[in-house]
C-alpha cells in the first residue's frame, strides 16, 4: 500500500513525532509511505528518501523558515495545489492527515481522484473548530487518539462508525529505554518536557514546585530551533520561577535535540507534564518508555495512557494543591517510582509500541478503502 502522510509541521512537536514515526513504522510493515510537510528552512532539499526508507517531501509554502500553525493556515490552497499536481501522475492508496490545515488541503486535492483521506482529529483553536468539523465529516475515516475525543467528534458530528482510536506510538526496539533508572541520592529531578507555549501547563508545576522542597525541575522543549515564541515562553517561566522562590530549583531548556531528550529522560527520576489539552500524550508515551513514573493532567490521550495508581499520577489540570501532592508523595517514595515505571514500561511495549499502531492503523486504511469503493 503507497500513503501519503500530509501534516503543516513536522520536528520534535508532539504531531511530528507522532508522523515520522508513523511513516517509520510503516515502512517497516512493507507499505511505502510518503511525508508532506511545510519547507521551513532554505538548507532542507525539497525532496528526500530518509534512512529510515520513507520519502520526504517538503513544500514550499511561503518564506523557508520557522512558521506559526496559525501563519500556514494563508497557505492552505497552495498546498492543496500541490498535492493535487503531485497524485495526477501517480496518487497514492491511502492519504492520511495530521492538523486541521493539512486535513482541508488534501480532502481539496484528493477529491478529483477519488482518494480516501484518513484523518486524525486534531483539536484546535476555538477558531478552528468549524474547519475541523469539517474535515472530520468529510473523510473516509477519522482517528481519534483518545477516549475523550471520540466524545468530541460526535459533538461535532462525526459518526461513531467512521471513529477508531489509535492511539499515538513509542520506539521500544531499544531494550535499553525500558530500564528502570537507578536511585539517585540528593534531591529528586523532576523533568517536564513538552512544548513551551501557553497553555501547556508548565505555570501549574512551577508554582507546585514552592510546596516539593527535596526536588528540582528541569523544563525542557523538544525542539532543536528556537523561534521568537519559544524564547519568550522560556523566560516568562524562568521569571514566573523567580517570583514564585523556587528560582534556584528550577531551569529552562528552551531547545533540546532527540539526544538532548534522551539524557534527559534517562538523567530524571520522575517525569510531569500537565497540558489543559494534550491529544497525543507522546512526551508522557516516551518518559514511561524510559521506565519513569509520571503525574500528568487528567486530559486527552494522557487519561488513557497514564493509569492512576499503577503507573503514575492523574491530576486535574490547573491544580497546583493536588499537583504538589502527587509530586511530593512521588519525590518521597522512590520504591513507589520504580514500582509506577516498571509498569509503565510494561504498558508501552504492550500498547503503544509501533507495531501494534501501524496495525491497527492499516486496518482503519482498509476500512477507508472499503467505504470509498
Amino acid at each position: 500500500m503507497r500513503i501519503a502522510l500530509v501534516t503543516s509541521h513536522i520536528g520534535r512537536t508532539s504531531r511530528g513525532t507522532v508522523v515520522t514515526g508513523l511513516a517509520r513504522a510503516l515502512v517497516r510493515s512493507g507499505h511505502d509511505a510518503v511525508v508532506y510537510t511545510r519547507r521551513n528552512a532554505t538548507h532542507l532539499a525539497e525532496r528526500e528518501l530518509t534512512p529510515d526508507g520513507y520519502e520526504l517531501v517538503r513544500v514550499t509554502l511561503g518564506p523557508a523558515r520557522a512558521m506559526s500553525e496559525d501563519a500556514a493556515w494563508s497557505y492552505t490552497n497552495e498546498l492543496a495545489r500541490f498535492l493535487n499536481s503531485e497524485w495526477e501522475a501517480r496518487p497514492p492508496d491511502i492519504v492520511h492527515t495530521h492538523g486541521t490545515m493539512a486535513g482541508l488541503a488534501a480532502l481539496l486535492a484528493a477529491r478529483e481522484y477519488k482518494i480516501p483521506v484518513v484523518h486524525t482529529h486534531d483539536e484546535p483553536d476555538p477558531e478552528r473548530e468549524r474547519v475541523e468539523r469539517l474535515v472530520s465529516r468529510h473523510a473516509a475515516h477519522v482517528v481519534a487518539t483518545s477516549n475523550d475525543q471520540v466524545t468530541d467528534l460526535c459533538r461535532m458530528g462525526t459518526p461513531r462508525s467512521r471513529i477508531t482510536v489509535v492511539p499515538a506510538g513509542v520506539d521500544v526496539d531499544d531494550q535499553e529505554t525500558a530500564a528502570v533508572p537507578e536511585r539517585r541520592s540528593g534531591r529528586v529531578s523532576v523533568l517536564g518536557i513538552g512544548e513551551l507555549q501557553p497553555g501547556h501547563g508548565f505555570d501549574t508545576v512551577v508554582a507546585a514546585m514552592a510546596d516539593v522542597r527535596d526536588a528540582r525541575l528541569v523544563i525542557a522543549a523538544p525542539v532543536e530551533t528556537l523561534d521568537r515564541k519559544t524564547s519568550q515562553e522560556a523566560r516568562r517561566l524562568r521569571e514566573f520561577a523567580v517570583r514564585n522562590g523556587v528560582g534556584d530549583r528550577v531551569s529552562v531548556v528552551a531547545t533540546a535535540t532527540p539526544s538532548d531528550v534522551t539524557g534527559l529522560l534517562r538523567s530524571a527520576d520522575l517525569v510531569v507534564t500537565t497540558p489543559r489539552q494534550d491529544p497525543s500524550g507522546v512526551f508522557a508515551l516516551e518518559a514511561m518508555g524510559h521506565g519513569l513514573a509520571v503525574v500528568a493532567s487528567a486530559v486527552g490521550a494522557l487519561a488513557d495512557a497514564v493509569v492512576d495508581g499503577v503507573t503514575g499520577r492523574l491530576v486535574p489540570p490547573g491544580d497546583v494543591p493536588a499537583l504538589a501532592v502527587s509530586l511530593r508523595e512521588l519525590v518521597a517514595e522512590p520504591a513507589k517510582r520504580e514500582a509506577f515505571g516498571t509498569a509503565g514500561a510494561d504498558r508501552i511495549r504492550a500498547r503503544y509500541g509501533w507495531d501494534r499502531v501501524v496495525t491497527d492503523t492499516v486496518r482503519v486504511y482498509q476500512r477507508a478503502q472499503l467505504v470509498h469503493a
